[in-house]
This record gives structure tokens, C-alpha cells and sequence, in this order.
């Protein structure tokens, strides 16, 4: 692993409040790659820490964003209201991060609410290669961000997760707007429950596909 400093920047997000972050600097960085993650799937658990780690063995830079939306705060405002906190903490973060040095290059990774955050970001007219980790395809406006991108991007869902629906996903590959992977039997965590042993299987599977996308992007 190159050497890393990892630090945090600041980052203002919805009605001013601060939002967490971790951020991994190495000498040289041209990319860098945004992580957005789940309601309670955090940047530590195994499908964002092994993209992490992926991104940094390639040289990017990597902006973790740390939010915790299951607060009272959050849970307890109105579904508009919620969208727009999610926005905003998500465009601050993407400012912040790009400011943070001179980065030629974006990379955006977002996990189940976390692509709800990519797909903000899609829609306000961000172009950058996309990888989207169980996106909540049963939500329209995250389908039509995704119809509205420009750059490449991966889909990987399951067939068993109700928040995935392929033929929204079909619907995004039809429309030349990505590639895709989709696991049987996994649960939202793309994991089998009760047996360790094939969820690390799927693990490889995940990770072999973010490397061979990545592998396909213009180096940074």
C-alpha cells in the first residue's frame, strides 16, 4: 500500500452543520474518489473499505464521507426536506473535496442511500465515472440521474435486494448509461446471510468487477 496521510477537511453542509469525513492524501494524486455510504452501511464495512483500498493501490486520493442520517434530526423531517439535507451535505462534500488539492479527475462511489447522494450530484451536472453499490432502482429520480449521466459507470445489485430492480437496471444498459453485476441470492449487504464463506466469494466477485472497471478508465 503507497504511503497515506489520512486526515480530515472541512466540510459545511446542510443548514451549516459539519460533516464528518475522512479523507486519504497520497503524494501525486491526480483522482479523486468520493465515497458516499449506505443509511447504516459505513465507509469501514467490507464493500466501500475494499473500493477504498482499490482507489489508493491505483493512486487516487479517497474523500470518505462519514454522515449519520439514521439521527432524530434526519429521520424525523419531511422526505423533501431530507432530499435536499442528503443534496447539499453531498455538493459540499464534492466541493471540499475537490478543492482539498489540484485533482484532475473524479471518481464517485455510492452505496444504497449513498447513490441517492451520487445521484444528486448526476443530476445537478457533475460528470465523472460512476460506481454504484445496490442503488435503490425502485426510486425515479435516482433512475433518471442515472439515465442522465455522461460518464462510464458499474451497477451492482442483487436479484434477491427489494431496494434493486433490474429491469430499471436493463432499462439504464439499454440506454448505453452503464454496465452492471448482479448477484443472486444477496441481501442488501451483498451477502449471504448465515454463511461466510459464500458472502466472501461474492466479496471477490464485487471487487474483481470495480477492478476490471476501473481498469477501463484513462488513467488519471
Amino acid at each position: 500500500m503507497p504511503a497515506v496521510e489520512i486526515t480530515t477537511i472541512s466540510i459545511r453542509g446542510y443548514g451549516g452543520r459539519s460533516v464528518p469525513n475522512r479523507l486519504f492524501r497520497q503524494a501525486g494524486a491526480q483522482r479523486l474518489a468520493l465515497i458516499l455510504p449506505g443509511l447504516r452501511y459505513t465507509c469501514d464495512m467490507p464493500l466501500l473499505f475494499y473500493t477504498a483500498r482499490l482507489m489508493i493501490q491505483r493512486g487516487a486520493a479517497v474523500l470518505q464521507v462519514h454522515s449519520d442520517y439514521t439521527q432524530a434530526a434526519y429521520q424525523s423531517a419531511p422526505g423533501s426536506e431530507q432530499g435536499r439535507w442528503l443534496a447539499e451535505d453531498t455538493q459540499a462534500a464534492y466541493q471540499a473535496g475537490l478543492a482539498a488539492d489540484d485533482f484532475r479527475e473524479l471518481i464517485l462511489i455510492g452505496k444504497s442511500i449513498g447513490t441517492l447522494a451520487l445521484a444528486s450530484l448526476v443530476a445537478g451536472g457533475v460528470e465523472a465515472p460512476g460506481i454504484w453499490l445496490t442503488p435503490l432502482l425502485h426510486q425515479p429520480r435516482l433512475v433518471e440521474a442515472a439515465l442522465q449521466q455522461k460518464g462510464p459507470a458499474l451497477f451492482i445489485g442483487s436479484s434477491s435486494d427489494p431496494t434493486f430492480d433490474l429491469a430499471q437496471m436493463q432499462r439504464i444498459q439499454a440506454a448505453g448509461k452503464g454496465e452492471g453485476l448482479v448477484i443472486p441470492g444477496a441481501d442488501h449487504s451483498l451477502e449471504i446471510p448465515g454463511d461466510v464463506l459464500a458472502s466472501l466469494e461474492i466479496m471477490r466477485q464485487v471487487v474483481e468487477r470495480i477492478l476490471a472497471f476501473l481498469n477501463q478508465l484513462p488513467t488519471a
